[in-house]
């Protein structure tokens, strides 16, 4: 019986450090693992010191010390070993519990170990006699259904877990009271059934089983938990899915909306051009009617434009390319700059402006080429919806923030048709009209807003709006700005000075562009202020002819960009890397419709002397080709 025994708890000793190398292994970190190693741990040393106490127990003539010490150290494991189970099953569970409960629930088992303790002096629980003789005491019976406590606790517990709260059904309640009442049946038995020389390893075994089942109901836990987090990144992953088909289909229907608007408002001016230019073709020697067209036909070409930029520079600004350029600005210079752009546009309608400012410093460091554009969005959108007869009002605030920086508060305030309340939560979106053209009689790409609150936003300021239907409206745009001294200052409305008697009769010029009618375009211009202009079609086409010239007979080259077979980059790189350096450093001027400020700095990088942009503009590249040549 005692090698049977033995052999029996070697092999259990063997299971449960597998298990426990598995629980390490397999199981994910948590706290339910830190107390299944635990309780496994403590049933091994049980299994250890229970067959150590057994062989004591069958060994005659045995060591009397050993003996106690051995069942000492037993029946403390014994009490201690059903407490690291509780503290499992809480675990496991989710049971948690304050410090001061904590300290109530471990009471029983140090009382436990206190009567263990005490045993060794009065033979309560056990004794062992000088003959290595075993007899439990007379308490001992009422010890070992007082250790009962932490397993029949965590079996109520369990199942009232289980009932009251778990989702999953009879079976797991099943499970966890079989799962629960396993170390109890193996302690009443053990100790009630047998006697006590036939002794058989039964509570080892239960105890064995009921890490077993620790152990695969971690496992199919852990498992239903993989399960349910995948279950909830699918549902994340397909509310996504429905968040991102939500968001396409309302930005479809805003594209939708706005090529609807963009439909309406290119065809508008693109039908006043073609209009007015079959009015010119059937009355050609009707100088009145021609003039009236032509002037008309100019003004639907700014609105086209005005549509295309506004187009443009959403598209530049939301990719990120825009960046900032400060230099030291006069706030007046450029309300007289705006009072000049929106003069012809506020006199047609009769509209009274008002220009407010009590501005202390006026001059600040700025990107006045976005400050003015802001300011442009925001007037020619108060021009548009004022009617006849109405006001508009610029005013500028200034509320000192320190010696360097102040705060400018411009707000332009119009006595228009107004918004209502629910269209002003979506007036700085892109595309957005409260009205279409056709209703309001104005047209627009709604992007005027949208751009003036990015590019606010991109110098770092704030922009805000009130409005009411029929009273008007009142944008107000919030900078902080650092102050500059009148020194810093350079006008530049003052163009670099050209000789009076700049003349361009006789320059020789070779138009590189790839598109006929612009090229025609170009050449009339030119020819007109006297020039000779010779046409090639690429950049390819200009390398070439000037390999076939003497180095001086061109004085200038006009240079599209995008151009077939070589680009206008790569023509001017070549011809800056001829041989000849008469012929290398002719004057080449960018002539292209790229008017980003950054195709602008390119082109200068690959060595163009000048840029204009397309459409284009006569005095401005005249101006452009004098200054050139000057230079």
């Amino acid at each position: 019986m005692e090698e049977l025994y033995l052999g029996i708890s070697g092999f259990l000793l063997i299971v449960l450090t597998l298990f426990l190398i598995k629980i390490g292994t397999s199981i994910e970190r948590s706290i339910s693992k830190t107390y299944a190693i635990i309780f496994t741990t403590a049933v091994e040393l049980y299994v250890a010191l229970d067959a150590l106490f057994v062989k004591c127990f069958f060994t005659e003539g045995g060591s009397v010390r050993a003996f106690r010490i051995i069942a000492f150290a037993f029946l403390l494991m014994y009490v201690i070993m059903p407490y690291t189970w509780h503290l499992f099953i809480q675990s496991y569970m989710g049971v948690q519990r304050r410090i001061c409960i904590r300290i109530l629930e471990a009471v029983p088992m140090m009382l436990l170990v206190v009567l263990v303790i005490v045993s060794v002096f009065n033979g309560m629980l056990w004794n062992i006699d000088d003959h290595s003789v075993y007899t439990r005491g007379p308490w001992f019976k009422s010890f070992a259904v007082l250790n009962l406590f932490y397993y029949g606790f965590a079996f109520v517990q369990n199942c009232y877990i289980l009932i009251t709260k778990n989702k999953n059904g009879k079976r797991y309640v099943l499970i966890s009271a079989v799962f629960s009442s396993i170390p109890l049946m193996g302690i009443l038995i053990n100790v009630f059934a047998f006697s006590l020389r036939g002794v058989y390893p039964l509570q080892p075994y239960c105890l064995t089983a009921t890490v077993l089942l620790a152990y695969l109901f971690m496992v199919e836990h852990q498992k239903k938990e993989h399960d349910r987090e995948q279950r909830e990144k699918l549902l994340l992953a397909l509310e996504h899915e429905k968040e991102a088909a939500r968001d396409a289909k309302e930005a479809g229907a805003v594209k939708a909306t706005f090529l609807a608007n963009m439909s309406h408002d290119i065809r508008t001016p693109m039908n006043a051009i073609l209009g007015f230019a079959d009015i010119i073709a059937k009355h050609p020697d009707d100088e009145a009617v021609v003039r009236k067209a032509v002037t008309k036909i100019q003004a639907s070409g700014e609105v086209l434009m005005k549509l295309i930029n506004d187009v443009l520079d959403l598209s530049r600004i939301e990719s990120g390319k825009l960046t900032l350029e400060e230099t030291a600005v006069d706030l007046k210079q450029i309300s007289e700059k705006l009072n000049m752009i929106m003069e012809y546009s506020m006199e047609k309608k009769h509209i009274q402006f008002q220009l407010i400012s009590e501005l202390q410093n006026p001059c600040i460091w700025c990107d006045e080429t976005k400050l003015q554009q802001i300011l442009v969005n925001i007037l020619n959108n108060a021009v548009k919806f004022t009617p006849e007869g109405g006001k508009i009002t610029l005013e500028y605030e200034e509320t000192p923030v320190n010696e360097e920086f102040s705060e400018y508060r411009i707000s332009v305030q119009d006595t228009g048709i107004g918004m209502d309340e629910e269209f002003q939560k979506h007036a700085f979106e892109a595309f957005e009209r409260e009205r279409t053209s056709t209703e309001s009689k104005t047209e627009g790409t709604g992007l005027g807003l949208a751009i003036v609150k990015k590019l606010v936003e991109l110098m770092g300021g704030q922009v805000s709006i009130q409005s009411k239907v029929g009273q008007g409206t009142k944008i107000t745009v919030c900078l902080r700005l650092k102050i500059a001294g009148q020194g810093d200052i350079i006008d530049k409305q003052k163009e670099p000075a050209i000789a009076a008697n700049a003349e361009l009769a006789g320059v020789r010029v070779l138009l590189t562009e790839d598109n006929e009618l612009n090229a025609e375009i170009a050449k009339e211009i030119l020819t007109s202020a006297g020039m000779m202009v010779d046409w090639v079609e690429d950049g390819s086409a200009c390398l070439n002819r000037l390999r076939q010239v003497e180095v001086g007979y061109y004085q200038v080259i006009l240079m599209d960009i995008q151009m077939p077979k070589m680009n206008g980059y790569e023509a001017t790189k070549r011809i800056r890397e001829l041989p000849v350096s008469g012929m290398a450093h002719i004057p080449i001027i960018a002539m292209t419709a790229n008017a980003f400020s950054d195709d602008q700095k390119r082109a200068l990088d690959v060595g163009m002397n000048g840029f204009i942009t397309k459409p284009i503009d006569v005095d401005r590249m005249l101006r452009t080709i004098q200054q050139t040549l000057q230079r």
